[in-house]
């Protein structure tokens, strides 16, 4: 109920609204018509009716609220009625009238009540503002009561640490412990959201290394529970250990909360499907492995295969290239350093501090020779590390090059997969 029509619609449509009247009857004469003051209360007594628990400011959170007015000398024929308004905006949220005893005669004397309830399907009995409630009798204002529904305080419930969360934006992988490559998703509780309040989040590196901070400002009311939900996100793999966050309620540490990024095996890939891609313009085949696919495209220097996972969704971060270069668009044995230099600088982003070890060694492979060049990425500030491996043939006047690259988390996984696929492959 953000806004004025839907708190109209709710109260409206689904308020209760009900009287109760314990009469004394009497048939003498004609009787001064006397009222009370009108009084607004959270309860009434059950066998008299008079008001209990006097006051006139109220949470959101009743179930009730009472008005009662004392009346003596009125007529059974006469009628009353309550009208209970929302001042703030001036719309009637509730309008209730009747008789006094339609059925019978005389003068009565005792309290006359209303009450407002909160819908059975509402969080709140009506939006936080300034109230009035009329009372008439015989179409004439008698009199009027003012109280308050009262900003309700926003508290933060708790913390929750999920890997996913649904359609609906509830948690749906509820967890401590993470993986690296993992999206951490910070979901914070709240009994209400009140503009003008803030909630924020500092997490940390074991206890005291701060990693990023983050601050959401709510400008919008909302009565009903939920969560702000933060999304801790890392370019780079999480490093293993212990993680703290603390959440911030308007710029004071509330809690704190520990999660840990946690090591995952990582089965080998398979590759019982027999899976081969052949060329025979290429003179080449090679296996590749069960769920993986392979993406191809030839052009005037030569040939390029893509093989990947199937599902992108598996986050597998390793893929292998077969590149098949014509006779002058390779280099000479003694060029294949600077010629593998330049192939990365499309791959990896060196604008960063970047440190880069290299190995060059040669591999032999059923009978066949490999000038193999290996490169390791470390960014001196984090913890992304990529793994590149250059095999080098010449054959058939053509230069098969074979690239495997993956990150630090799927280094030996890849190196594994590479292996086979390289002893996989035949030439004609």
């Amino acid at each position: 109920m953000n806004n004025r029509k839907s708190f109209k619609i709710s109260v409206i449509l689904f308020t209760s609204i009900f009287v109760m009247f314990v009469s004394g009857l009497s048939f003498s004469c004609t009787k001064e018509t006397v009222f009370g003051e009108l009084t607004i209360c959270g309860e009434i007594d059950g066998a008299t009716h008079a008001p209990l628990e006097i006051k006139d400011s109220f949470s959101l959170e009743e179930d009730e609220i009472f008005v009662v007015i004392e009346v003596s000398g009125v007529k059974t024929k006469d009628s009353w009625k309550f009208i209970w308004t929302y001042e703030d905006t001036g719309e009637i949220i509730a309008e209730s009238t009747g008789k006094f005893s339609g059925n019978r005669w005389g003068y009565l004397e005792d309290y006359l009540s209303n009450c407002l309830t909160r819908p059975g399907d509402s969080e709140i009995i009506g939006e936080p503002g300034n109230y009035r409630v009329d009372f008439y009798y015989n179409e004439q204002l008698i009199k009027s009561a003012d109280f308050i529904i009262e900003v309700p305080l926003m508290k933060i419930t708790g913390v929750i640490l999920s890997r996913r969360i649904d359609e609906s934006g509830q948690p749906s992988d509820v967890t401590k412990n993470f993986y690296p490559d993992d999206v951490i998703y910070a979901m914070v509780g709240l009994n209400y959201r009140i503009a003008g309040e803030a909630v924020g989040i500092k997490w940390y590196k074991s206890e005291n290394e701060l990693i990023d901070e983050e601050e959401f400002n709510i400008d919008k009311n909302n009565y009903t529970p939920g969560y702000i939900t933060f999304k801790i996100a890392n370019d780079l793999l999480w490093p293993i250990g212990s993680y703290k966050i603390e959440v911030y309620h308007n710029s004071v540490l509330e809690d704190s909360y520990y999660f840990n990024i946690i090591k995952k095996d990582i089965p080998d890939a398979t590759f019982d499907d027999n899976n081969i891609y052949k060329t025979e313009k290429f003179n080449f085949s090679i296996s590749y492995p069960d769920g993986w696919d392979y993406k191809e495209e030839e052009s005037d220097r030569g040939l390029e295969v893509i093989f990947r996972p199937l599902s992108l969704s598996e986050d597998v971060n390793a893929t292998v290239n077969i590149n098949v270069l014509r006779k002058g668009y390779y280099p000479s044995r003694e060029k294949y350093h600077q010629f593998s230099k330049r192939v990365l600088e499309e791959v990896i982003d060196l604008t960063d501090n970047i440190e880069i070890k290299t190995e060059e060694s040669t591999i032999e492979i059923n009978g066949i020779n490999y000038d193999k060049i290996s490169y390791h990425y470390l960014s001196s500030d984090s913890d992304k590390s990529w793994y590149i491996d250059f095999a080098f043939i010449e054959k058939n006047d053509l230069l098969y090059l074979p690239v495997k690259i993956s990150d630090v988390y799927y280094r030996d996984f890849s190196d594994r997969l590479f292996n086979f696929m390289l002893q996989s492959m035949s030439f004609e």
